[in-house]
């Protein structure tokens, strides 16, 4: 497996993977809800990868894993549209792929790391927990319940979170 940029090439590719990614999502969700993820066009994906930085998981040429990066301000990255291949699942691309948005975040020189993520799928919440992530709050502002997760990567700094509150 191999870790690389995304090329706008592969944006039709990562949109599917997204879709079935996010699907399975929502099914831990209610059916009302809607999860923004899947009403992404290819040209979001495109402005995605022209725009922030769009990091793929590749075997044997096939996409089997994606993950996006906003530097929101100097001091904070905010990681969305994270999905895994429900087939290699378990197998260690997500946490390749989260090690490598890390290390872009390191370089990017941000003091922190956002995401947000269901707090009622436990394993998604456990997983980020796992990565050193913590919560900082919730919001029921999508019509479940988010819980904003925080990495700092930087001990004893001050730093901005109000931006990712946003996303």
């Amino acid at each position: 497996m191999k870790i690389v940029p995304a090329k706008i090439s592969q944006a039709a590719e990562i949109h599917q993977l997204t879709k079935i990614a996010f699907q399975q999502y929502k099914e831990q969700l209610n059916d009302e809800v809607t999860v923004s993820a899947l009403e992404e066009t290819v040209e979001d994906v495109i402005r995605d990868i022209e725009n922030n930085t769009v990091i793929v998981a590749v075997r044997h040429g096939k996409i089997i894993g994606c993950i996006r990066i906003e530097k929101l301000t100097d001091e904070l990255a905010y990681i969305y549209r994270f999905a895994v291949s429900p087939e290699e699942s378990g197998a260690g691309v997500g946490s390749q792929l989260l090690s490598y948005a890390i290390e872009e975040c390191e370089e990017m020189q941000v003091k922190a790391i956002a995401l947000h993520t269901n707090t009622k799928y436990y394993q998604l919440a456990r997983y980020y927990y796992g990565k050193g992530f913590f919560v900082h709050s919730t919001t029921f502002d999508r019509g479940y319940i988010r819980a904003l997760f925080i990495k700092e990567l930087a001990e004893n700094q001050n730093y901005d979170i109000t931006p990712a509150l946003k996303k």
